[in-house]
Order: structure tokens, then C-alpha cells, then sequence
């Protein structure tokens, strides 16, 4: 079971379960932990969990740890509106949890070597879905 975080409109989010304010910083650590969480608007109960990811993300990205270059940017954005999204975005998903249970399964280097050649198949099959 997940969390569930309150988003109002002052732009707290507020912890159902600890039943306290919490700041964009504790939510990072949640999904680093592997917390999973669920943020709703606290007037409507709309679903603000991926828009909220995304600002973590952004704001990530903004400071010193930037994880994605410009191109791939540009290519997931281009990925989004392509007629295949769907299967891509499946393909993605299944790519990146793989990834993550060799992280968690896999002495760190070992992780990282197999991580770095799945990536670059994956960025060699991509950059050939692009160029079609």
C-alpha cells in the first residue's frame, strides 16, 4: 500500500501518515527508499503523482544532478508523440526495471557494467527507431 500525500494549494504537501508537512526533498528520499506514494489535490482528490514526479525531476535536473542530456530529452519528447508511444513507452518501462532488480540483485560494479551495456544497446536501438 502507498502513501498518500495531500497536495493544497498553498503548495504543501502534507503526510496522511505521519500527519505532518513534508517538503518536495522528503518526497525524493521516499522514491529513492522505495516508498511509493500517491499525491492527490486536497480539494479535489485529482491524481498529482506524476506532475509531482516530474518536478522532482526537473528540479533535479536544474541542479547539479543532471541525469539526462539535451538530445535524450528531446528524443523522449519526440517518443511521446509518436504513433508507437504506447509500445515504447512499455518497452521503457520493462528496460528500466530490469535495470533496477540487477541493481538491487548485483554487487555494484557488476550492476554497472551490465547497466552500461544494456543502455548502450537500448541507446543504439533507439537512435535506429529515430532514423526511420
Amino acid at each position: 500500500m502507498s502513501k498518500l500525500i495531500k497536495k493544497y494549494k498553498n503548495r504543501r504537501l502534507y503526510d496522511t501518515e505521519k500527519s505532518q508537512y513534508i517538503t518536495m526533498d522528503d518526497l525524493l528520499a521516499y522514491v529513492i527508499a522505495g516508498v511509493l506514494f500517491r499525491v492527490e489535490d486536497s480539494t479535489s482528490g485529482k491524481d498529482l503523482t506524476n506532475a509531482t514526479l516530474l518536478q522532482i525531476f526537473v528540479e533535479m535536473e536544474a541542479g547539479s544532478t543532471q541525469f539526462l542530456s539535451a538530445d535524450m530529452l528531446r528524443q523522449l519528447i519526440s517518443l511521446a508523440h509518436h504513433p508507437m508511444n504506447q509500445s515504447s513507452k512499455a518497452m521503457l518501462e520493462q528496460m528500466v526495471g530490469i535495470i533496477e532488480k540487477q541493481m538491487q540483485a548485483s554487487p555494484y560494479q557488476q550492476a554497472t557494467d551490465v547497466w552500461s551495456k544494456q543502455m548502450e544497446q537500448f541507446f543504439t536501438q533507439w537512435q535506429g527507431f529515430f532514423r526511420k
